[in-house]
């Protein structure tokens, strides 16, 4: 009996989130829409990024008009702010504004679970002219009667690109377009990529930021140019993140400088050129020095053509899915004794050939998660649940939507309640591209209780 509490206790929790809980349950479970019970939080919200500040011209050798490099820090007063309770949402509260929240700061809040989430006050866009930040806390708890203090750091999301031209470049070019792509389109199915372009409609342009796609780590730049005799130049090049940052990809908060410098001779017909000369350095977010970005000749003719999916050749292995994470290499051990917060986790995926599917298994040495999670469907047999339009797994998880070639599943949520169950717990996770490649992984969670151990 006291099991089948347990396993009723989690999954009212989760259909809960799901909305499918009627509200009688809900004042059954939680005594109402609001605890009598009271605590008090002082928030912090702050930009933390080398790159607070939005750049409106370019600054550089040759530049043609008369625009200025004149910044402007970022204010996150007029972020919105959402204080998110995981153990009621009936106990949540927003705010408009980070500064309509200071006018009642510390606030009173129920006692309870609680993460607090803020963000700029836009659309996050692929191309905007102005950086996007955004930034989510740890789990913190309200105590009754208590004063708790939390900051949220946020973070920019896009990737802050700088085009130049130097006095060379403009003196032996007339017309050109240049293109920036990250890879994240599929000239297959006529998906259109995440694309940059520049022309000399605009010979000092201002800084775009730009949301590059999730696990990408190249940068592809193709060039065609009419110089002042009328001959079109063509050329491209690879950009490759560099060591640094705190990932391999390329990110938010990383800034580039690209500045196209002239032409290459060409030794053996002065008149001509082989290309057209390009210098790319970067720096990261929260580091100051500036790092020379690897520029590799670009995809272009005398290359091998890639061989067709699923015939053998090195391609398909470059193309196939893929998952990083810490807690893919690493088991998660959390002891409930301590009392710390449930760490954030995340597992990236990099699916060139767009997603068919990805399945989640649960698998658990805790009969009491796991038949709360059965109900869900995440422990069948063989692979679990599909995730891709599984809508009633929307308050588990950001679902996944296919056709996409990145995704980055959370356990959010799931990982504070997880908290409340003793044991080693595997969440198997298995990606299908449209080519019919896999690729699967595990993360293990093992959920400790030191002041129980040796009873």
């Amino acid at each position: 009996m006291k099991s089948m509490k347990k396993i009723y206790t989690l999954a009212a929790g989760f259909l809960l989130c799901a909305g499918l809980v009627s509200c009688e349950m809900k004042d059954e479970i939680f005594g109402g829409t609001e605890s009598a019970e009271k605590g008090y939080l002082n928030l912090g919200v702050a930009i933390n990024s080398s790159e607070n500040t939005v750049v409106t011209r370019a600054e550089g050798d040759g530049v043609t008009d008369d625009g200025e490099n004149t910044g402007s820090a970022v204010s996150a007063d007029d972020f919105p702010v959402d204080i998110t309770c995981t153990t009621n949402p009936d106990y949540s509260r927003s705010f408009a504004s980070y500064a309509d929240l200071l006018e009642e700061n510390p606030i009173e809040l129920s006692v309870g679970t609680y993460t607090v989430s803020a963000h700029s006050n836009l659309t996050l866009e692929k191309k905007m002219s102005v950086p996007y930040y955004e930034g989510v806390s740890e789990t913190l708890t309200i105590t009754k009667d208590v004063e708790s203090k939390a900051d949220v750091e946020c973070k920019m999301k896009n990737t802050k690109i700088q085009m130049k031209y130097n006095s060379e470049f403009l003196a032996n070019f007339n017309t050109w377009t240049i293109t920036l792509d990250d890879g994240s389109g599929d000239p297959d199915s006529n998906q259109e990529g995440n694309v940059l372009t520049f022309t000399e409609s605009d010979k000092n342009p201002a800084a775009v930021y730009w949301l590059i796609a999730e696990n990408k780590n190249k940068i592809s730049v193709n060039i065609t140019a009419t110089n002042m005799d009328g001959e079109t130049v063509t050329d491209s090049r690879t950009l490759t993140k560099p060591t640094g940052g705190n990932t391999e990809f390329w990110t938010g908060g990383d800034a580039l400088t690209i500045t196209m410098e002239g032409i290459t001779p060409d030794p053996g017909n002065p008149s001509g050129v082989t290309g057209i000369d390009i210098s790319v350095d970067v720096t990261f977010d929260e580091e100051e020095e500036t790092v020379d970005v690897p520029v590799t000749p670009g995809t272009g003719e005398g290359e091998d053509e890639p061989s067709e999916p699923g015939t053998g050749g090195d391609d398909d292995n470059d193309n196939a899915p893929s998952l990083s994470g810490q807690y893919l290499e690493e088991t998660l051990i959390y002891n409930k004794a301590t009392g710390s917060n449930f760490p954030n986790v995340e597992i990236g995926m990099n699916i060139p050939n767009g997603i068919a599917s990805v399945w989640v298994k649960v698998v658990s040495d805790n009969s009491d998660f796991s038949g709360a999670t059965a109900i869900f469907g995440l422990t069948e047999d063989p692979d679990g649940a599909n995730l891709v339009g599984n809508t009633s797994l929307s308050s588990l998880f950001t679902l996944p939507e296919a056709n996409q070639t990145s995704y980055t599943f959370r356990l959010g949520s799931l990982g504070s309640m997880l908290t409340n169950f003793e044991g080693n717990h595997s969440f198997v996770i298995k990606i299908v591209d449209n080519n019919g490649l896999e690729a699967t992984d595990t993360l293990n969670i093992s959920i400790t209780n030191s002041s129980s151990q040796g009873e």
